[in-house]
């Protein structure tokens, strides 16, 4: 079973015989085209399209450059506004601590306190926390004893 069809080989096809020409082919004399008019008129129309197209690549060139000057300044500036920020931020952390809120306030006159006292908001009381029977005085639920429960046990 073969994909070749069978034929015979009367029915096969022969290619067709090609003509063989002979003679002289029929050609003719044509006139040359007529002479180039305007000459210096395309010359100028292509001296005027360069001309354009330089002025027009040094027109950009130098309107890169200028913004190329522009972003060297801002980020001159945001340089500039960052170091700022970290002086300032240094400064905030320095006088932010126990000590330095301490230096501050001497240097604008205030004196330490000598009686500090705090409110236990849960009871209402005022509370000296360098007094070591407010501290006991506190019950481990929360809630206040006198001081003679605290003394008598």
């Amino acid at each position: 079973m073969s994909a070749i069809p069978a034929t015979s080989p009367k029915s096969a096809r022969r290619a067709p015989e090609h003509q063989i020409i002979t003679g002289l082919p029929n050609l003719s004399l044509v006139p040359t085209p007529a002479p180039a008019r305007g000459f210096i008129s395309t010359v100028v129309a292509c001296l005027v399209l360069f001309l354009g197209a330089f002025g027009l690549v040094f027109f950009l060139n130098t309107t890169m450059v200028a913004t190329a000057y522009e972003i060297q300044n801002v980020n001159r500036q945001i340089n500039a506004a960052a170091a700022t920020l970290e002086t300032l931020t240094d400064q905030v952390v320095h006088l932010s601590t126990p000590n330095g809120l301490m230096e501050k306030a001497v240097d604008m006159g205030l004196v330490p306190a000598t009686d500090v006292r705090h409110l236990d908001v849960e009871t209402g009381n005022v509370v000296t926390p360098a007094d070591p029977d407010a501290a006991a005085a506190m019950a481990p639920n929360g809630e206040a004893e006198t001081a003679t429960e605290t003394q008598g046990n």
